[in-house]
């Protein structure tokens, strides 16, 4: 069985074997284009690479718009990024 370093140094050799001459190298006007995975919207299918860092906050909102968030349930902290970081995009 290998251990943990073997199948790294594995994965490395594969990943250095690679053949990428079928991927076009970006022109200048596709680099312009990119933006921060900060900026991805919600609902791309792949986020499972993406960890922001995540800083405490104290913060007043109304009591009815708490009162809503929590209505839904669990979770009302990630909701109110959620919808925080769609009006961010919005606002690009």
């Amino acid at each position: 069985m290998k251990n943990t370093n073997e199948k790294l140094a594995e994965e490395i050799r594969a990943f250095k074997n690679t053949d990428f001459s079928d991927n076009p190298e970006l022109t200048a006007a596709q680099l312009a284009q990119l933006k921060p995975s900060h900026r991805r919207p919600q609902n791309m299918v792949n986020m499972d690479n993406y960890k922001p860092i995540k800083k405490g906050v104290y913060v007043r909102i109304d009591a009815d718009v708490l009162e809503w968030l929590k209505g839904s349930g669990e979770g009302y902290q990630t909701r109110l990024n959620s919808i925080l970081r769609q009006a961010m995009a919005e606002n690009v």
